[in-house]
């Protein structure tokens, strides 16, 4: 037998012993009467309007002289009840305490509206929302709208949150600002975490680790099964020769400039290309640019040679293996430049650029002084 089947009166009236609890000087009466109340409310869910109205002003009476601990006892218990009432919900709610987030976060009676007003209301409040799980697509729209860095994690960790289209992108280029211009990583590793990693990622493909790395030039890979191959337009081979002359000469910032024309992009992020003692952005900047094989080796061992030999930019081919394929690797340079994915795989090409004359020295002559084989280089 439950409870439910004795008691008419979620306030327990019924009962005087137990009645007379909720009126006791002693905080342990009171935390009894309200476990017990509020077990037979979600047992019984009465829908008649009085019987309901009687028992919101006695639980509201008594979680007002609660102390956190029953607070947050109740909102356990009425979280998963579907009509706990939405005046009962707010008495929980009307401070920032441990039984505020946690109805905010779990309770399912609460109506969209609701929610939007509480995320309006503090930065605590967005946060247990934000964790929420099923979250309504505007209720996302409004938490990715806010300003606050722990609001935007809290929603980036919820995998059960659905990010995309321009909601994720807006926040996949806020998390790169903040990564590249403030050093603050949270939401660039919030969003990066989330599985399965999409396409849109490669806006974070600076920021990402290596394996993380990988998984986005799959993705990219994945996003393009089915469809026609995007046609390729090879560089010329005047280009390639003026990149890998800048590369194995040692002009790195005529190399960086070559770059950032061929790829259509500012200097900076060609810069950071480079910059990046991997070689990963640049094995993938290379291959989006259709550089064969040999001259992605012998521009990384250039590079590596450039930054003192330790020869970690020629390792990234290794680490990338199968997942540096030409049209995954143009998204990814896309996204960099942030342009819309429709073009991501179009030509990345600096034919249609104007590019410095030549030098006397080649590509080839220089290769042929260093040893005429990456293997002789290495060892030079």
């Amino acid at each position: 037998m439950v409870l439910g089947q004795f008691v008419r009166d979620p306030t327990l009236s019924d009962f005087p012993f137990l009645s007379s609890l909720a009126s006791s000087e002693s905080p342990k009466d009171r935390r009894i009467w309200l476990r017990v109340a509020t077990d037979h409310f979600v047992a019984t869910e009465p829908s008649d309007s009085d019987t309901v109205e009687e028992y919101i002003k006695a639980m509201t009476a008594q979680l007002d002289a609660a102390d956190s601990a029953a607070r947050l006892e109740v909102a356990r218990k009425l979280a998963p009840c579907a009509r706990a009432p939405a005046r009962l919900l707010a008495a929980l709610s009307s401070a920032d305490s441990e039984a505020c987030d946690y109805a905010l976060e779990h309770a399912v009676a609460y109506a969209n509206s609701e929610l939007e007003r509480a995320v309006s209301r503090s930065v605590r409040s967005a946060i247990a929302i934000a964790k929420r799980r099923c979250l309504d697509p505007q209720i996302v729209s409004t938490l990715a709208a806010q300003d606050d860095i722990l609001v935007l994690v809290a929603l980036a960790s919820n995998e059960s949150a659905r990010l995309e289209g321009p909601t994720l992108l807006d926040l996949l280029r806020r998390a790169r600002r903040l990564a590249e211009q403030e050093g603050d990583r949270r939401l660039a590793d919030a969003l990066l975490q989330r599985a399965p990693v999409r396409r849109e990622s490669a806006v974070l493909f600076l920021c990402a680790r290596p394996n993380q790395r990988i998984e986005i030039l799959l993705a990219a890979q994945r996003s393009q099964l089915g469809r026609p191959t995007a046609p390729s337009v090879p560089m010329r081979s005047t280009s390639l020769d003026e990149l890998e002359l800048a590369a194995v000469s040692r002009q790195p910032e005529r190399f960086v400039a070559l770059l950032a024309e061929a790829l259509d992009c500012k200097r900076e992020l060609a810069q950071k290309i480079v910059d990046d003692a991997t070689g990963e952005p640049l094995a993938v900047a290379l291959a989006a640019l259709g550089a064969a094989n040999e001259v992605l080796v012998r521009i990384l061992i250039s590079n590596d040679l450039l930054a003192g030999a330790s020869y970690q930019r020629i390792r990234a081919l290794a680490r990338l293996n199968n997942a540096l394929d030409r049209n995954a690797a143009m998204m990814v340079m896309a996204a960099l430049r942030d342009e819309p994915a429709a073009r991501a795989t179009r030509k990345p090409s600096i034919e249609a650029y104007p590019v410095p004359a030549p030098s006397r020295a080649t590509p080839a002559s220089i290769t042929k002084r260093a040893g005429d084989s990456p293997q002789r280089m290495l060892r030079k």
